[in-house]
């Protein structure tokens, strides 16, 4: 395959000539049978060229008139852009912002997240756990020291930086590689298929954006390390935009074609999209080599952010899902009072820390004379309503107390007692009029603060004069997020699972498997919304390798220990 610098190039153009046009990125592929003869319409001495050898292709800069050129040339196939955008998809439907919502769980204990059990995964563990399955995550990279990922961590490849360090600088490849297979150990979470090997491809930068380009070279780096180590690969692509690609598709046809099967991010509607209703199926989940995948909830319902369209084959859990993080990225907040646990969320400006001691019930918070002599030096629980968040836990610190613990309001109170934060969110920082955060705000020195719930803030109230409290907002190596970045992970973890119960089957043998044992959740048969419905690892790998399974295989019992409450209500 490593045909394409056979080529040679003739020159044309002076580099003094060059530097005075400007340039942009393009993707030459050459075809096939041209590899012996020459491109002679532009000169490529002295630039930055990037070989995508598996695709026939390479990458470098043209002016407008070398692209004319190139594609008069009888020997290409094709001239494209390599600055096509794609992003990673979150639930927020922005281009590449993340919507992480505070995760409240145990310290001291491992998790099994609700769409592991959804998938039936566990069921499949006592026959395999994904062993020996070459999983690509491809995306933003993953952080290889993290201790749910470290060990099956085997290398990588950097198309940001063209190097082989993809250490992830963002969180969302970290967030799709837990979901994928995080460890089955004492802490933290458990993945869909916790003993696969995995590789990341980082082909998105520090901010969730990437390039056709970046895309097809992280591909091509897939294909390059199939060939050289062997074995059965699945490629997660939990990314996507509007715009199809020729490199891309091709991309993903020649991955087919070599026996990897790959599944895609069906997408999220759009926060500036003025169409009515889901946006359609985004790219590269669109293309027929590739496994869309759509996101449900935890009770089977579609996404309202999940985009539909009729390349939409499977359905996973994609709503609030908790996985690995960046760590000490994430943020683990909780209260603790008399032996119970309450769900907590650190708001928006809290430092990390925790405080334990007494607390004192304080009303609204929005004026002085709220606060007790006695909360000087102690917690301050104060309920929602009238003032912002800002202001009431500026008015706690005026009165000495330690740390703040807001609750929500009474689903009864009024609008005007229970206005919402003037901020939009649970936040301690203000904003100008512009939306930009106050710089008086951000340096100031903010004490813990969390929030809870309203039915939770009331049970603290009732036993304040009794108890002591713990308030902590803890740095953490995990979070949840949502969107159908989360739904794909689920079915390379479930695909692992398969594959991992058949090892000799095909690619094409698992994808069918996991289709025709999927449990139908919308219109008979596959619709724009669910697909042919939620993948089922036990169905799928019972239905392929049935003399694995026996009578001894038992469901799974339901996750218990997470706790999660988002920010606002």
């Amino acid at each position: 395959m490593k045909r394409l610098f056979s080529v040679v190039v003739v020159l044309m153009f002076a580099s003094a000539a060059l530097a005075a046009e400007q340039t942009h990125r393009y993707v030459i592929s050459i075809k096939p049978h041209a590899a012996a003869r020459q491109v002679t319409e532009v000169d490529l001495a002295g630039r930055s060229v990037q070989s995508l050898d598996n695709l026939d292709a390479f990458i470098t800069d043209l002016t407008d008139a070398e692209v004319a050129k190139m594609k008069r040339d009888a020997s290409v196939r094709y001239v494209e852009s390599a600055e096509i955008k794609y992003h990673a998809i979150d639930d927020d439907g922005t281009t590449a912002t993340h919507n992480v919502t505070t995760e409240s769980h145990p310290v001291d204990a491992q998790v099994t997240p609700y769409g592991i059990t959804m998938v039936h995964a566990p069921d499949v563990w006592s026959v395999t756990r994904g062993d020996g399955i070459n999983v690509a995550v491809v995306d933003t990279g993953v952080d290889y020291t993290h201790p749910e990922l470290k060990d099956i961590y085997q290398g990588g490849f950097n198309a940001i930086a063209s190097n082989n360090d993809p250490k992830d600088d963002e969180g969302h490849g970290t967030h799709v590689s837990g979901t994928i297979a995080a460890a089955d150990n004492s802490i933290g979470v458990v993945g869909v298929a916790p003993h696969v090997k995995l590789w990341a491809v980082k082909v998105l930068d520090s901010s969730g954006s990437g390039t056709n380009g970046k895309i097809a070279a992280g591909l091509n780096w897939v294909l390059s390390k199939k060939q050289e180590v062997g074995g059965n690969w699945i490629v997660n692509m939990s990314l996507g935009g509007p715009d199809s690609s020729v490199v891309l598709s091709d991309a993903c046809n020649r991955l087919a074609t070599g026996g990897v099967l790959i599944f895609a991010a069906a997408g999220n509607k759009s926060a500036d999209s003025t169409t009515p209703g889901p946006d359609p199926v985004a790219y590269p989940a669109a293309y027929p080599s590739v496994t869309a995948v759509a996101a449900i909830d935890s009770s089977s319902a579609i996404a309202d952010f999940s985009n539909q369209g009729a390349q939409v084959a499977l359905s996973a859990p994609g709503v609030e899902v908790f996985s690995t993080f960046p760590v000490g990225q994430g943020d683990n907040a909780f209260v603790s009072s008399s032996g119970s646990a309450y769900d907590a969320f650190g708001l928006v400006g809290s430092p990390h820390g925790s405080l334990s001691g007494k607390y004192v019930y304080c009303g609204l918070g929005a004026a002085a004379g709220d606060f007790p002599a006695s909360v000087k030096g102690n917690i301050a629980l104060i309920q929602r309503g009238s003032a912002t968040f800002n202001v009431k836990t500026k008015n706690a610190l005026a009165a000495g107390a330690a740390a703040v613990v807001i609750y929500n309001c009474s689903p009864t109170a009024t609008p005007t007692t229970c206005s919402n934060d003037s901020f939009g969110n649970w936040t301690l920082i203000g904003k100008d009029a512009q939306g930009n955060d106050l710089p008086a705000d951000l340096a100031f020195a903010w004490p813990v603060a969390v929030g809870v719930s309203y039915a939770n803030g009331e049970a603290l109230r009732t036993a304040a004069a009794t108890s002591t409290l713990t308030a902590a907002n803890l740095a953490d190596d995990y979070a949840t997020e949502s969107g159908t970045s989360m739904a794909s992970p689920h079915a390379v973890g479930v695909a692992a699972l398969v594959w991992g119960a058949k090892p000799s089957a095909s690619a094409t043998d698992v994808k069918s498997a996991m289709i025709n044992t999927a449990h139908d959740l919308g219109t008979p048969g596959q619709d724009v919304a669910f697909g042919f419905g939620l993948i089922d690892a036990l169905a799928a790998a019972k239905s392929i390798a049935p003399e694995k399974f026996g009578s001894s295989v038992q469901p799974a019992t339901p996750p218990t220990g997470r706790r999660i409450l988002k920010r606002g209500h």
